[in-house]
């Protein structure tokens, strides 16, 4: 295995993708979304699996923050589906 080394100023980050962490599908007037119509037609995901819960980070956000904290992640880019949802997190 190669080890690779970065210099002493990189900065690591992390990203996600709103429908993959949310979760929430129906609360806060967050509203039907593409993935919700294609994933709730069976046969379109594999085990009719969809993002209804996912990671739950509507409700777990302020814990998944922390944890991101103790990592000692510094820059993250969240992708939100529910405008309401956005405003919420940004509140805090």
């Amino acid at each position: 295995m190669n080890r690779y080394s970065f210099p002493k100023d990189f900065v690591w980050g992390v990203a996600t993708s709103s429908y993959q962490i949310e979760g929430a599908y129906n609360e806060d007037g967050k509203g039907e979304n593409i993935w919700d119509r294609f994933s709730s037609i069976p046969g379109n995901i594999y085990k009719n699996h969809n993002g209804n819960v996912a990671c739950d980070h509507y409700h777990l956000y302020e814990k998944d923050i922390e944890i991101l904290e103790q990592l000692g992640i510094k820059i993250t880019d969240f992708q939100y589906l529910g405008q309401e949802y956005f405003q919420r997190v940004m509140e805090k």
